[in-house]
């Protein structure tokens, strides 16, 4: 199958260069020669300028130049970080954006041909919202691509199992096919769990469901699980530690109790607690 480009978000500070380093390992374990190094900055405007104070003449002219010695410094800046992170397998290209109405990640990552998003987060609320930017539901449905989110203490160097929570309720589980595609090319294991909540749905019927889902999508390399426990954050944390995996995969949409747990702020606890990568994707 065909190698998978990764698109690093990089803000230059420490937790992007523990991503930067992350993503570097990944892109060797995918068999990937090449990932992005993206910088987004946020352009001077005039009329922030003018309310400073800082200028009262020829506005724009100065702005101008603002922005291009603020390009000049940046692209100086995500030059180095590619050079510092760049190995004899990986070759990190550098660049840098100025961000408005008009950026569009999708847009970035295909004139890259890249296929993977990767970016750490340090937000209290839900990984969702952070990595979309405020509506997460309308953001979603305009991003393509699935995407990895680090946090700060995230250690891990290669994924070699991927835990996948599932609702086993769900029409459509068809964002399974990135989930095992990534899998694949990176010969992980996917582990596809079911919470029973206070007995919602009895294992056998859950572990009956799963294999039916498995069949359907055509999965390989996989493993089906099912735990109880009084809430779904905490079937998952107790199965993480149990088991030890190198990395989280969900399903961003859908109608059931998984579009809530990552959509709400119970992820970040389990992300907090456990310190993995996480693997977010859409349905197809």
């Amino acid at each position: 199958m065909a190698t998978i480009k990764i698109l690093v978000s990089t803000e230059l500070d420490e937790l992007s260069a523990k991503v930067t380093k992350f993503a570097v390992d990944l892109s060797a374990q995918l068999g990937s020669s090449e990932l992005i190094l993206l910088n987004v900055i946020i352009p001077a405007k005039v009329e922030a300028f003018a309310a400073t104070g800082d200028i009262s003449t020829h506005e724009e002219l100065s702005i101008n130049q603002f922005n291009d010695e603020l390009m000049k410094k940046h692209r100086m800046l995500v030059d180095i970080e590619a050079m510092k992170f760049t190995t004899e397998k990986v070759n990190i290209k550098p660049l840098v954006r100025f961000k408005d109405s008009h950026t569009d990640l999708n847009r970035i990552i295909e004139s890259f041909d890249a296929g993977l998003l990767v970016f750490g987060s340090r937000d209290e609320h839900s990984y969702l919202s952070q990595i979309f930017n405020g509506d997460s539901d309308e953001k979603t449905r305009k991003v393509d691509y699935p995407t990895i989110v680090l946090k700060e203490d995230t250690r891990i160097k290669n994924i070699n199992k991927i835990v996948v929570p599932l609702d086993v309720d769900e029409e459509d589980q068809s964002g399974l096919l990135k989930i095992a595609a990534f899998a694949l090319a990176l010969q992980a294991r996917m582990n596809l769990l079911y919470v029973d909540v206070n007995g919602e749905t009895t294992p056998d019927a859950a572990i009956e469901k799963m294999h039916n889902i498995a069949i359907e999508y055509k999965l390989s390399n996989y493993a089906i699980s099912v735990v109880s426990s009084h809430k779904l954050e905490e079937g998952i944390k107790a199965f993480v530690r149990k088991t030890n995996p190198d990395m989280i995969a969900v399903l961003s949409q859908g109608k059931g109790k998984i579009k809530k747990f990552i959509f709400g702020n119970t992820m970040q606890d389990v992300i907090k607690e456990v310190d993995l990568p996480v693997f977010i994707t859409k349905i197809n």
